[in-house]
């Protein structure tokens, strides 16, 4: 298919929808006073993903919630110096109690009020008396700490992100709260063009006539569309979209460098959150041949 101007103005607008906050809550019932948790640990649960950001188009109803352990946490101390790391295990010793034994607790805990599905990184719950699926990822993640100084104990110098392993036992680290702010910053620099923009790009890449939708998930989308050049995107909407596109192909050649929206970790790779080139690539050849009469 064509992309047209009447396409563009449709895709860019994002739908009203009360899920996160009803989907949010019903997590939060559920693992109120839960006595598998409780004097364990502390946790908070949050909305992430394009909920969150407000990239969220039709027809994705799912809403990714991530229920984070905050103490004790995962951490990277490598950049520590010796005395740093000194004060840091002064501080904080090991426990038996970390991210396996939280994500059972949590499972266990949702298993007493929904059926509950496992997939590779997150878990589905659903009610027992609908056959409906409640439109909710749930992700059990522990707090991620990755150390840059410790001069002082209480004075830790570390970067906030969440840590979980898939199916396979693979570890994913990833940084949601800065992909929000990150996200925030640019559309802000580009005259609220960025979230519009990312938005056209998930709609168009669904409506792909020889493409794989499941090539391009909506999180790496959104991490190469925060790639372009801000002032790509000021212009009007119809002439920025295809810009963006544009931008994106006459450099394919040089990605291999660019970072995800959080700015914390390479967008392409071989990590558990990471993307392959080659899909990437695919898609924009596709976007390009869309954009043509």
């Amino acid at each position: 298919m064509t992309v047209t101007r009447g396409d563009i103005e449709t895709w860019s607008r994002r739908p009203p929808s009360f899920l996160p906050e009803w989907t949010k809550s019903v997590l939060e019932d559920a693992l109120a006073d839960a006595p598998q948790l409780r004097d364990k640990c502390r946790f908070e649960t949050y909305v992430q993903g394009s909920y969150a950001n407000g990239t969220n188009i039709d027809g994705h109803s799912d809403v990714d919630l991530v229920v984070q352990m905050q103490l004790p946490f995962e951490e990277q101390i490598g950049r520590l110096s010796v005395d740093d790391e000194r004060r840091f295990w002064e501080t904080y010793a090991d426990t038996a109690y970390g991210w396996p034994q939280f994500r059972a607790d949590v499972l266990a805990r949702l298993r007493e009020f929904f059926f509950v599905h496992e997939a590779n990184k997150c878990v589905d719950i659903r009610h027992f008396d609908s056959p409906l699926r409640i439109p909710a990822d749930v992700v059990p993640a522990i707090e991620y700490r990755e150390y840059s100084g410790f001069p002082a104990p209480g004075r830790d110098i570390y970067k906030e992100g969440i840590f979980f392993r898939d199916r396979a036992g693979r570890p994913i680290i990833n940084f949601p709260k800065q992909h929000l702010e990150r996200g925030q910053e640019k559309d802000a620099r580009t005259e609220r063009m960025f979230k519009p923009i990312v938005r056209v790009f998930k709609n168009a890449r669904n409506r792909c006539d020889e493409f794989d939708p499941a090539e391009a998930p909506s999180y790496f989308i959104e991490c190469l569309v925060y790639n372009i050049d801000d002032a790509i995107f000021r212009q009007p909407l119809h002439q920025a979209y295809p810009a963006c596109v544009r931008w994106l192909a006459e450099r394919r050649t040089a990605w291999g460098g660019l970072m995800c929206q959080n700015e914390m970790i390479r967008l392409f790779g071989d990590g558990g959150h990471q993307w392959r080139l080659a899909s990437a690539r695919r898609l924009i050849d596709a976007l390009v041949k869309q954009l043509e009469p």
